[in-house]
């Protein structure tokens, strides 16, 4: 057990290792290459939704693959459009799904675009983009490698072994302890965001919660992982579901001026 835990945590260091500076440099870089990015892994979630949900088993997958990414290609070269497209696209998801698929297909288009539009967003605000999606980034990062780390050294009383077995009190406390930290150490060093000990702290819970969320998905469906995408994670869904939550939420901090 020992042995399979110290390989699982090689694993997630080495996908760390090139995961970090492509999702670094396309944050820095912007345009084209970000966007190009978020396309692609817009796509990929819709396509492990399918499988955790057993859309591809029941029914087709392509209608929801492609109108998440016909949602997010246009969102990049036109927020307002993309925005007034999303409604339609649910509705059209509902309209084509069969009746016992219908929620099941605009759960996974609203989980997959609303975190992915409310980074587009964020990333495109003039001073503060790179900064903001950055300490979004590094908080939910630092949650989840602190949360492993502690869960797996501290062990102790479960969270919430109905929904995840393996989580544990001592992960969630490490795992929010590391999101504090790291979000602080990057605007002591110069990545200057309003109210930093807040948001770094609302990020951290809102991370937790996310990871909890697509555990209660995967377990409601009889999954342990979303897919093998990225070794020693499982899936990208596995991989961001802290972003799916803290995405929307620190948009919701900007929208309301607690951010910048």
């Amino acid at each position: 057990m020992e042995q399979f835990a110290t390989r699982e945590f090689m694993l997630r260091a080495l996908s760390a290792l090139v995961m970090v500076p492509l999702a670094v440099s396309s944050l820095y870089v912007g345009g084209a290459l970000f966007h190009g990015l978020i396309l692609a892994l817009a796509c990929v979630m819709a396509l492990e939704w399918s499988s955790v949900t057993s859309i591809s088993q029941r029914g087709p997958m392509a209608p929801l693959v492609f109108v998440v990414a016909l949602t997010v290609a246009v969102s990049v070269s036109d927020m307002q459009l993309g925005l007034l497209l999303w409604p339609f696209g649910a509705l059209f998801l509902w309209i084509l799904a069969q009746n016992q698929r219908r929620c099941v297909h605009v759960m996974g288009f609203a989980y997959i675009t609303i975190p992915v539009l409310a980074l587009i967003i964020l990333r495109q605000e003039p001073e503060h983009g790179f900064s903001l999606l950055l300490i979004l980034m590094v908080v939910v990062w630092c949650a989840d490698t602190f949360a492993y780390l502690g869960g797996r050294i501290i062990g102790g009383p479960k969270l919430w072994p109905s929904i995840s077995p393996s989580k544990t009190w001592a992960g969630a406390i490490t795992g929010f302890a590391g999101g504090l930290l790291g979000g602080n150490i990057l605007c002591a060093i110069g990545f200057e965001v309003q109210s930093c000990l807040l948001v770094s702290a609302v990020l951290a819970l809102a991370s937790i919660m996310g990871d909890l969320m697509e555990s209660f998905f995967k377990r409601f469906y009889g999954q342990k992982d979303s897919s093998n995408f990225i070794p020693g994670h499982g899936g990208l869904l596995d991989r961001v579901d802290g972003i799916v939550v803290a995405a929307p939420v620190l948009w919701v901090l900007v929208f309301l001026g607690v951010a910048i």
